[in-house]
Formats: C-alpha cells, structure tokens, sequence
C-alpha cells in the first residue's frame, strides 16, 4: 500500500522567514525600505568621511519613507 499525504493550501503554513521575504520581495516600499537599511549599514561599516554620513542619512530616509508608505497603504487597503 502507497500512503499518499493530502495538504489542503488554507491549512499549511510555510516558514515564516520564507513569508517575510516574498512579502519584501513583492512589495516595492518594503523593498525600498530593505535598500535604506542596507545603506544604513553601509554608512555604519564605513564609520568615516563623509560617505559614512551621506550612507546613513539616506538610508535613515529610504527606510522612513518606505515604511511609512507601506503603512499608509496597508491602512488603506483595511
């Protein structure tokens, strides 16, 4: 006898990681966001001159807005 696993979609429920990342990956502000903290840490790593700052106040900015936008939308939406 061949024992067959029957899922239904509703009820599985996937890695949370692998959620987080398709919902940044599918959404345009969120991935916006994810850039202001990759900038972010940029400027932490570099800790010097002016592009230090420079990456640290933008990537402050992208952050802000992205989520901020997608807050804005997400409200909307509910």
């Amino acid at each position: 006898m061949s024992s067959v696993q029957e899922t239904s979609e509703t009820g599985d429920r996937s890695n949370p990681a692998i959620e987080l990342f398709a919902t940044i990956r599918n959404s345009v502000t969120l991935t916006i966001a994810l850039l202001g903290v990759i900038l972010f840490v940029a400027g932490f790593i570099i800790n010097t001159g002016v592009w230090a700052a420079i990456y640290a106040v933008w990537g402050t900015a992208l952050f802000l807005f992205g989520v901020t936008a997608y807050a804005i939308i997400w409200w909307q939406r509910h």
